[in-house]
């Protein structure tokens, strides 16, 4: 019975050993399991298969690679995308600021031209695009709160237009003094009128005809020629000479500076050249007169010569189309007369003479004058 039991349990035994031998066996050659305890699959593989997937392992690496330069070139992209939006706006808007600020400066310029035009006292052609013609008044706001009135109606007619477009007309009168070597004579009347034309706001030419007229006694007469021919002389013309009527008449080209560009006064000096007529005669003449084969009467002297002058003056501007014109003047003859004329013959006839001797005296003497005229502007 005991050695029964015995081999049932060594039987037992064996059994349990070779169980647990099979168990150990088929865990050993069973799937290897992962991390994540799933059965990890198993891998068949060579060399030329690990080359391949090393390949498609490479291919997926670049792929994902380019992905993400892909990715990050769009990111660049949109970038300098923005950038450039933002610069174009940036140049847009130095665009038009800088339109902006060329409008503006066009408008200061066109400002500052009219504010030139309004202070000048003499606006030229370029200021009538601001209608300088056709107002009477003129306000200029100036930055404090004061405002200046120029009135164009006192503004002086120099406009800087061009030769011709500014005329000006001046009658004058007034009194001329010849100082010569010997005599010492005053016009009993001096006057003229002269036309002028502005060529700028400084500038001015002009033309003009003058006339002087004097009377004067010949009181040579009652020297050695006068005594030679006893009463008969005396007893016709009196012993203060025989009455002597001098008169010219000249044609004048000259220019004028203006000093200042005042509103209403406008002080100048000026110059010219002028061609003159002189006619001297003695105004009783008698034919009858006659002695010892000498005769007197008829005795006439005409005579043409070339002059200088200066002027010294000033405008005196009213309104801005009249005004009147104060000037002094000194003028005197340029060398001999140009021609002359004798109505008796100077050696036959003393007071033919005496004549020719008055006449170059005159003409060749220093000529002060004063006129007074009127200024109007067309």
């Amino acid at each position: 019975m005991k050695k029964s039991v015995l081999a049932v349990l060594i039987g037992l035994s064996f059994s349990a050993a070779y169980a647990q031998t099979a168990t150990q066996e088929k865990v050993l050659n069973s799937a290897p399991i992962d991390v994540d305890g799933y059965l990890a699959e198993q891998r068949v593989t060579d060399g030329e298969l690990e080359s391949i997937n090393s390949t498609v392992r490479k291919y997926q690496t670049d792929n994902t690679l380019y992905k993400e330069k892909a990715k990050a070139l769009n990111k660049l992209t949109n970038e300098a995308e923005k950038i450039g939006e933002n610069a174009e706006e940036k140049i847009h808007a130095n665009v038009e600021a800088k339109r902006a600020e060329k409008k503006a400066m066009a408008k200061i310029k066109k400002a500052e031209e009219k504010l030139k035009c309004l202070m000048d006292e003499n606006p030229g052609a370029d200021c009538d695009q601001y209608g300088m013609g056709n107002q009477d008044e003129v306000r200029v706001q100036q930055a404090a709160p004061q405002t200046t009135a120029v009135s164009t109606a006192e503004v002086a007619p120099a406009a800087a237009g061009g030769l011709l477009e500014t005329i000006k007309l001046l009658p004058y009168a007034g009194a001329t003094t010849y100082r010569g070597k010997v005599e010492s004579l005053e016009t009993s009347f001096a006057g003229g009128l002269k036309v002028e034309s502005q060529i700028n706001n400084r500038f001015s030419m002009g033309i003009g005809l003058n006339y002087n007229q004097l009377n004067t006694q010949d009181f040579a007469n009652n020297s050695l020629y006068g005594q030679t021919y006893t009463n008969q002389y005396f007893g016709q013309y009196g012993q203060q000479g025989r009455e002597i009527s001098y008169s010219s008449m000249g044609l004048d080209v000259y220019g004028k500076f203006f000093i200042t560009n005042g509103e209403r006064f406008r002080p100048y000096i000026g110059a010219g050249l002028g061609y003159n007529r002189a006619n001297l005669e003695y105004a009783g003449n008698n034919q009858q007169n006659v002695f010892a084969g000498n005769r007197f009467g008829n005795e006439k002297y005409n005579t043409s010569f070339a002059s200088g002058f200066l002027t010294a003056g000033s405008e005196i501007m009213i309104t801005k189309m009249f005004g009147i014109n104060l000037e002094a003047g000194y003028s005197t003859g340029l060398g001999s007369s140009l021609s002359s004329a004798n109505s008796q013959n100077a050696f036959t006839s003393p007071d033919q003479r005496r004549l020719n001797q008055l006449g170059d005296e005159i003409i060749n003497a220093n000529a002060l004058s004063i006129n007074l005229g009127l200024l109007i502007v067309f």
